[in-house]
């Protein structure tokens, strides 16, 4: 088995060598010539001597759908909010909590991280643990520690609302190939009212 000689061309990217010089720059806190110069010798040595693997993430970004994506964040932030501080406010005992474990269909641990992210960055509720799917050979799942949510009917909204968000990451970043695996394991799992129709 022989190993790949790269060329010079496919050693080089221009987004990692900038990335490079701005870091030099920033460690040396001085925007000069030299600094600029030497950060960028430094970034060429640096890209050709040690190259970065090709990496592929399997993303196709749908512009309309981000639109729609942050909208629906913002609305759920909103409303997540106006919940909390109810609850932070409201006479008589403290809340009650359930810690939430969601199988995701996603996947990918990109998508499945994702899907933290944005439940996690909605008030209320906060990512315990992540079952990514290259870790466990399975799909992916979360835990979410939801605020003032004790009943199974709670527990399910809660499901509910985090396979929303990742039907709506996946419709608006996953490949045409990656989405039809992804309604796949909704129809497996019995969750196809939350997967939706191809994108």
């Amino acid at each position: 088995m022989t190993a790949k000689v790269l060329s010079l061309r496919e050693r080089v990217s221009l987004p990692v060598l900038v990335w490079l010089v701005v870091l030099w720059l920033l460690l040396w806190g001085d925007l000069s010539w030299a600094n600029v110069l030497s950060g960028t010798v430094l970034a060429l040595l640096v890209t050709v001597v040690l190259p970065l693997p090709k990496v592929s993430f399997g993303v196709r970004v749908r512009p309309l759908r981000v639109v729609a994506l942050l909208a629906r964040f913002l609305v759920d932030l909103v409303a997540a909010s106006a919940q909390v501080a109810w609850l932070a406010v409201r006479p008589g005992p403290q809340p009650r909590n359930s810690v939430v474990r969601v199988p995701l269909h996603s996947g990918s641990d990109l998508f499945v991280a994702m899907t933290a992210e944005m439940v996690s960055l909605v008030p209320g509720s906060v990512i315990v643990e992540i079952g990514a799917p290259s870790a466990r050979g399975g799909p992916g799942s979360v835990y979410i520690h939801a605020l003032g949510v004790h009943t199974e009917e709670g527990r399910e909204r809660t499901r509910r609302n985090v396979l929303l968000t990742e039907r709506r990451i996946m419709r608006t970043f996953a490949t045409p190939r990656a989405y039809a695996e992804y309604l796949e394991r909704c129809r497996a799992d019995g969750s196809d009212g939350l997967c939706g129709e191809e994108p």
